[in-house]
């Protein structure tokens, strides 16, 4: 499991040994097979330290090799206890139904069980003793990582095509020189279809850029049909293709024959003028991507690819108009930016203590779109000049990894726990997959990551509004037509 995520599947893990170890009727089970009654309740308090300190552990990890080690072994002595307190309360249920049970019957399997389980018990307890001892020597090395408890705040995914043009900045000139290449009929020199590739750095803003040109409206009217294909890390020609042919068709395909769906793809696309966006192209063998753009060889003149991608070898092996690489934004426009989604607009001039620091917030976003609405989002209403100092000053700005970007981990870091569950489980998943929002939302209840309020508030609700928070805080992109 990535270090990030290990906090926010370790505090739902303490939290649930917490709980079955404070039932009334699991207490009374334990006191009935004379384990260590005491020793629960210093469990307890173990337990309450270390979550304490979690989010501390969690944001002090990315930049610091011990807590990140402290952490993962600290993940496996919770998973042990977890598993040993699960052995002991399936053996409390059992004891629970006997007592519901007829009496005389009771007495009978009560006794059974004491004679046979007796042995059982004792290693229980030294079990228990063990885990107890280890989890404590845990919590006492929390001074030599310097982790410190901090309280706990209360209250992956593909894109598409469509976008909110009135969150993207700065891209006016980027827009206006690759139109003009869009709607050239005659396509580049010795090739039957232009393609167009845009790349540059991950959070650059390559697929807000397409997606701006998708929608635009001389390209409505200049195209006869368009379609939007995330192709992503891995690579699946059959699924690129299903999912253009049925966008341009608005038909579902049940074949499992690529041969079909490229000919299929291929009829439906004669005689039309068309565009077709390759979003996202990790794979960089040449063969491939040949036989991936087979079905539009020989279209109607003037249609057009679009091609994202932060591979210079998918540059080579995909382009016929010039590459176009894409730079990053101005510190002023990732300001507007954290603006615009921090604060309303027109009411930021009202904060110029808040915009001092923003703007050196937005020095730190590096010129990435991406990280400025992160951080936007973050900040989203709150005119706290310490919360904006906090982010201003946070260690996560110095990750050493080009794998995740600072301002997405912190984004991360600062979400409510019972959201960073949430979030966190979406990693069973893998990238660019599409989410079903009731089956992700029954997930969560099943895993108990999301509990119900006596206020009113029925778990299903409740865990409906957790996916809306996730949604509003871009952790999860709401889908075409859903």
């Amino acid at each position: 499991m990535d270090a990030a995520v290990l906090g926010a599947f370790l505090s739902p893990t303490f939290q649930t040994i917490l709980d079955i170890i404070t039932s009334s009727k699991f207490r009374d089970f334990v006191e009935d097979r004379n384990l260590n009654v005491s020793l629960l309740d210093e469990l307890k308090i173990t337990l309450i330290i270390l979550d304490a300190i979690l989010n501390d552990a969690e944001e002090k990890q990315i930049t610091s090799p011990a807590v990140k080690k402290w952490l993962e072994e600290l993940k496996d002595a919770a998973y042990d206890a977890e598993d040993l307190l699960d052995e002991i309360n399936t053996d409390s249920l059992r004891w629970q139904v006997e007592q519901d049970s007829d009496e005389g019957v009771a007495d009978k399997v009560h006794s059974f069980l004491s004679y046979t389980f007796g042995d059982c018990y004792w290693d229980m307890n030294m079990k228990l003793e063990a885990i107890y001892r280890r989890l404590k020597h845990f919590a006492e090395q929390k001074d030599f990582p310097h982790l410190q408890s901090v309280s706990r705040r209360a209250h992956k995914t593909t894109a598409t095509s469509l976008i909110n043009e009135s969150v993207v900045v700065g891209r006016e000139d980027d827009k206006e020189k690759l139109l003009k290449m869009l709607v050239r009929d005659e396509n580049a020199e010795g090739n039957d279809i232009g393609v167009i590739t845009i790349w540059g750095m991950g959070g650059v803003g390559k697929t807000t850029l397409a997606q701006l040109l998708y929608n635009d409206e001389e390209v409505q009217k200049h195209f006869d049909l368009k379609a939007w294909a995330c192709v992503s890390e891995d690579f699946n020609a059959f699924e690129v293709t299903k999912n253009i042919l049925e966008s341009v068709t608005s038909k579902a395909y049940n074949s499992k024959n690529l041969d079909f769906l490229r000919v299929e793809l291929k009829n439906s696309l004669k005689d039309n003028k068309f565009l077709i966006v390759f979003d996202d192209i990790w794979n960089e063998k040449y063969s491939d991507w040949d036989d991936l753009v087979s079905p539009f060889r020989n279209g109607k003149g003037g249609s057009k690819i679009i091609v994202t991608t932060r591979q210079q070898r998918v540059v080579e092996i995909t382009h016929t108009f010039p590459p176009y690489k894409l730079s990053t934004l101005s510190n002023e426009n990732c300001w507007f930016l954290i603006a615009k989604h921090a604060l309303k607009i027109e009411d930021h001039k009202k904060h110029p203590k808040l915009e001092a620091i923003g703007r050196k917030i937005a020095r730190k976003c590096c010129g990435l779109p991406i990280a400025a609405r992160s951080i936007g989002g973050l900040l989203r209403s709150k005119a706290d000049e310490k919360e904006w100092c906090k982010i201003l000053n946070s260690n996560v700005w110095d990750i050493p990894s080009d794998d995740v970007l600072p301002s997405l981990y912190l984004s991360y870091v600062y979400l409510p726990p019972h959201l960073k569950k949430c979030f966190a489980f979406c990693s069973i998943f893998p990238k660019d997959h599409l989410l079903d929002r009731k089956q992700l939302v029954l997930l969560w209840m099943a895993e108990g990551f999301v509990q119900q309020y006596s206020q009113g508030k029925i778990l299903e609700i409740e865990s409906d509004n957790c996916f809306n928070e996730l949604l509003s805080r871009s952790f999860i992109q709401q889908h075409e037509g859903a």
